[in-house]
């Protein structure tokens, strides 16, 4: 019952700050894509081959957010005790506080905890 509230308003929540974001002050490129992704596989993707960087919006609740990055990278994954290249598709947002952001909100002990991995304040936990 929680989780049925919680992640509508975790969603609400970053789809205002993100919508309430002014413009980004500088655009994404490959070398915070990559960095991002480090940051949030704690250094498992050593490398993404970036396909390609769309700019764009999406929706969040009653949120447009606008400042939205849609990226598709190509970089290797697990898969059956080896690694082979996949792609992979994820939005990076932007805010005034954490910049270009990527985030998820994951199921821990407790209950829910949103993890954003942020290009001004690295990786922040918030439970």
């Amino acid at each position: 019952m929680a989780k049925m509230f919680l992640l509508p308003v975790m969603a609400l929540l970053f789809g205002a700050v993100s919508a309430l974001a002014g413009p980004p002050t500088h655009e994404l490129d490959e070398k915070i894509v990559t960095q991002l992704l480090k940051l949030k596989s704690r250094g498992s993707v050593r490398e993404a081959n970036v396909a390609m960087i769309l700019e764009g919006s999406t929706r969040m609740g009653p949120f447009d957010c606008s400042h939205v990055r849609r990226v598709t990278t190509v970089e290797p994954q697990p898969e059956g005790g080896s690694r082979v290249r996949r792609v992979v598709c994820r939005e990076f947002h932007w805010s005034d506080r954490y910049g270009w952001f990527l985030w998820e909100t994951r199921e821990e002990r407790g209950g829910d905890v949103v993890w954003i991995w942020s290009e001004t304040e690295g990786e922040v936990v918030i439970r």
